[in-house]
């Protein structure tokens, strides 16, 4: 045999026989345990700090929490020392959407990697680019298995957009049968679609989400039981005066004949004093929040990409300085230098609008809070077309989140308590945000107490994923 093959064939087997990673894949969970021991533990069963805790995990799951004093570690264990560090569930993206050129290079670094690396260990998709949306399954078991680093996924197929070819029922009861873990329902569905597409969901025992269609306004979505509402700028088309009746062809008629609607509603509001204007606008939004109290219909928070909006229009300088932007696709850099990226274009003329809506959009959260909705930590990252780095928006949402009213512990329960009780409704398992016994080993270690300050969750010591640990070097070379 020539040197050079059986030096090959010698690496392989060293491989095999010392179950090393093959370069390129993910480290599979340890078969051996994992314990995180004197920690400053942050269950988020409460908003409390549990002093010297110790965390055991074997597989991708936590076995054992207690006091490290008396907490026994079984043998062979792999023992993590966090003196002075605190350790809490991992965050969950609720909204976001996949993009099959992930792990291409058309991403400085995957965003699988970005969300990881930013302590994000479950992502939720609301939509998949590409026809069929299937590679986002194969991801989800490809990271299952280890062989594929990345957060946990949970994913619809592609969005229920209207104007269909097929009868909806069909394309429903297909994407239950694939495997997707909810139906997502756009803006351009006609109520009898919208009908169908909900009654088939429901004797299917499929979650629905979505946004409020145009045609069905939100009394109409609540009459039909949709199980989600996907941002929290969906309740500004209740403000709009559009006819409901309307019915256009093409997707682009019904956005333009929403958006000219909306504009001519509120343009009267813009020539108020500052005074007039919020009152106003508080009683617009008192009386929509009316409709949702007792429905507890969880709503997604986004507004991320509304702060985004406002920056890209106002200081488009400071916007393309954001250190962050070196792990979004160049090509979206250069379209918006150039004048053409997706809000730059939406708002042409009517920049004005763009901090309007944000206002009106955070005094939607704060009513919705009041009334204990639930509110899911989202951010609409991943397709490469709108700003949002994946993994750090998370971050951003969180602090948007405190500056409106919300206690740390509030915000990032809309990131992991919250966020798995509502999985739980979409598939029946209530498996992360909480370190206790029996759930997935997602934790992230952090330097300091999120607890105190909600931006202490940007200073990551480590991440485990379904039991995978990824300490600070390991979370370096990702992001190399």
């Amino acid at each position: 045999m020539p040197v050079r093959r059986r030096l090959i064939a010698i690496t392989l087997m060293a491989f095999w026989v010392l179950r090393l990673p093959m370069p390129g894949n993910a480290l599979a969970a340890e078969n051996r345990p994992t314990a995180f021991i004197h920690a400053s533990l942050i269950p988020m069963t409460t908003a409390t700090v549990l002093p010297d805790q110790t965390v055991v995990v074997e597989g991708n799951r936590i076995t054992t929490v207690g006091p490290s004093g008396t907490t026994k570690i079984p043998a062979n264990t792999k023992v993590l020392d966090c003196r002075g560090a605190f350790l809490m569930p991992g965050l969950a993206d609720m909204h976001m959407h996949l993009r099959y050129d992930w792990t291409s290079d058309a991403w400085p670094v995957s965003p699988l990697k970005l969300y990881l690396a930013n302590g994000v260990t479950t992502i939720r998709c609301f939509g998949p680019s590409g026809k069929t949306g299937r590679y986002g399954l194969a991801w989800r078991k490809e990271i299952d298995a280890g062989r594929l680093d990345g957060p946990r996924i949970l994913t619809c197929g592609p969005a229920l957009r209207g104007h269909f070819k097929e009868n909806p029922e069909h394309i429903v009861i297909r994407q239950k049968y694939q495997q997707f873990d909810f139906i997502k329902i756009y803006s351009y569905v006609t109520r009898q679609e919208y009908h169908t597409i909900l009654s088939t969901a429901k004797a299917l025992n499929i979650y629905t989400a979505g946004h409020i269609p145009f045609q069905m306004g939100l009394d109409g979505v609540l009459a039909e039981g949709m199980d989600e509402i996907a941002h929290i700028e969906e309740l500004l088309w209740e403000f709009s005066g559009m006819d409901r009746r309307r019915y256009f062809e093409s997707e682009g008629e019904w956005m333009a004949y929403a958006i000219q609607t909306t504009f001519s509603q509120f343009g009267p509001l813009l020539e108020l004093t500052p005074h007039e204007q919020e009152k106003k606008m508080d009683n617009l939004v008192i009386a929509l929040v009316d409709k949702l109290k007792n429905r507890p219909i969880p709503v997604c928070t986004t507004l991320v990409i509304d702060d985004l909006i406002v920056q890209k229009l106002f200081d488009p300088d400071g916007f393309l300085k954001r250190p962050e932007n070196r792990y979004m696709p160049l090509n979206y850099l250069e379209q918006f230098r150039m004048g053409r990226e997706k809000h730059q274009l939406q708002f042409k003329g009517g920049e004005v609008f763009a901090p309007f809506k944000y206002m009106l959009d955070k005094k939607l959260l704060v009513a919705l809070k009041a009334i204990n909705l639930p509110l899911l930590l989202s951010t609409d990252a991943g397709t490469g077309s709108m700003g949002a780095v994946p993994g750090v928006s998370l971050h951003d949402e969180l602090g948007i989140l405190v500056e409106n009213g919300f206690a740390p512990y509030e915000a990032l329960a809309a990131g992991t308590v919250v966020a798995s009780t509502i999985v739980k409704r979409m598939n029946g398992e209530d498996d992360f945000g909480t370190i206790v016994p029996g759930k997935r080993a997602d934790l992230i270690l952090l330097e300091q107490n999120p607890l105190h300050d909600v931006a202490n969750t940007r200073k990551i010591r480590g991440v485990m994923a379904a039991g995978r640990w990824y300490d600070q070097q390991a979370i370096a070379q990702m992001l190399n």
